[in-house]
């Protein structure tokens, strides 16, 4: 039971995070939100709560609901001493991402950006045990990644999140993702890994 609980312990945390945030007055979430001139001005815990910040409580429910799924397709891939700082340098990658490239992003609030890099990582990881059906997924991810930078956002992707969707964070998480399964893949020796 005390090791089912542990690997639960992320998401939760991750979970009632954005649910007291969402829970907070709007000018303490504007505070808290992705926003470059606050950044510019040295406010850079930004970087990260605002991944923890959403366009609304349907906003909030959908990435909820994208990061247990994501947590559940993939057991056992998040030991307990690992997995705060993995969804924390995913936000930050995300952010430094907007930062770096996408200077015309101004605001961006929610966790479709870590998530994207969380499921990226997770099927780099699963790859390599079990090719066939995690190779297949993570080919659809950047078909979906392409067609949002070449097209925008996913038809209805807009109205379900209550606002406009930044699809650079999409892009941007996953290759966080990427950088992030390679870094540990260096890291963490094979041997170590198949351990947790």
């Amino acid at each position: 039971m005390r090791s089912a609980v542990k690997p639960l312990a992320c998401p939760l945390a991750i979970s009632l995070a954005c649910l007291l945030f969402g829970l907070l007055p709007t000018s303490l979430v504007d505070s808290l939100q992705y926003h470059r001139t606050e950044i510019a001005a040295g406010e850079w815990w930004r970087l990260i709560t605002g991944h923890l910040t959403h366009l609304g409580w349907g906003h909030l429910l959908m990435n909820l609901a994208g990061l247990w799924l994501i947590w559940g397709l993939f057991p056992g891939q998040y030991p307990a001493h690992r997995c705060i700082y993995r969804p924390a340098l995913l936000m930050l990658g995300a952010s430094l991402g907007l930062w770096l490239f996408s200077p015309e992003v101004v605001w961006y609030k929610g966790l479709s950006g870590m998530l994207h890099g969380l499921l990226c990582w997770a099927l780099l990881r699963r790859i390599r045990f079990q090719p066939a059906p995690f190779i297949l997924i993570l080919a659809f991810l950047w078909v979906k990644l392409a067609w949002e930078q070449w097209f925008g956002p996913i038809p209805g992707s807009e109205s379900l999140a209550s606002g406009q969707v930044i699809v650079d964070a999409h892009l941007y998480g996953a290759v966080s993702g990427i950088l992030l399964w390679s870094f540990e893949l260096v890291i963490f020796a094979p041997k170590h890994e198949d351990s947790e």
